[in-house]
Formats: structure tokens, sequence, C-alpha cells
């Protein structure tokens, strides 16, 4: 993968925040703090039900990890033409924050059943994952950037 390609740099910057995200969500549920994980949203979506099989485990990840991806590449362009790159990490921060608020206000409106409503801990656990991927979002960002000369 030619890392000099901003799709690229931003992918595996979301796929890093991702990784993150989803080990702090399963250690979550396995504490009992949520009762849903991170890879329980695109397993719900797709299939109306959560992760019976690993199969169903092993896809639902790698959806969620290509979404988180996708959101990556989404913050790649975000901070190099709209806005400047100083304070990556606040940025990261709020792009995290933004991007999980959006997900559960689209996720309440729609009314997706299994995913509404949710309980505080769920909810404290995937706005602590939004900022987890935040920050390694853009601090990955910010070293591929300077790896390739690009800041």
């Amino acid at each position: 993968m030619e890392l000099r390609d901003r799709v690229a740099r931003g992918f595996l910057a979301g796929v890093s925040g991702g990784v993150l995200m989803n080990i702090l969500s399963y250690v979550s549920y396995l504490l009992g703090v949520a009762n849903l994980r991170y890879i329980d949203w695109p397993a719900i979506i797709i299939t109306g039900h959560t992760p019976n099989n690993a199969l169903e485990t092993v896809f639902a990840l790698l959806v969620q990890l290509i979404f988180v991806g996708f959101l990556g590449i989404v913050f790649t362009y975000l901070i190099s033409t709209l806005i400047e790159s100083s304070n990556h990490l606040f940025k990261g921060v709020l792009f995290g924050f933004i991007s999980w608020f959006a997900i559960y206000a689209f996720t309440f409106l729609a009314d997706v059943i299994k995913l509404t409503p949710l309980d505080m801990g769920t909810a404290l656990t995937d706005f602590a994952g939004a900022v987890v991927f935040g920050l390694t979002l853009a601090q990955v960002l910010f070293q591929l950037d300077n790896r390739q000369g690009l800041e």
C-alpha cells in the first residue's frame, strides 16, 4: 500500500483507532459495564441480531473496521483541505465525538431495534471508545504524514 496516498493513510489511521476502540468495547462488555460491543452495531444493522458464531463475529468486525477506516479517510480530507493541521489531537477527539454523536442520533431517529434505547454503561463505553478512536486516528495520521514529509 502506497502511504503517500491520502486515502490509504486515512484508512490505516482509522483502522488503527478502530482496533483500540474495539478492544475497549470488548473489555467493557466482558466486565459487564456495557451490554453491546462495537461489533454488535454492524451485525444488528446487517443481520438483525448480534453475532452468534465466529463467522458472524469476524464479518461484523471486518465491516466495523472498514467503516472506521472510511471515517479515517473523511478525517484526513477534512484536516488536509478544510482545517489547518495544528492541534491534531484536539481535532481528533472532536471528530471522534461528533462521529459518535451523529451515529447515535441516526440510530435513534431511525429507531433501530436492539440499538435503542441503550443503557448508560454502553453509552459511556462508546463515548470513551470514540475519544480513543479520535486520539489514535489523529496521532497515527500525524505520524504517517510526518514520515512521508507531508506535514
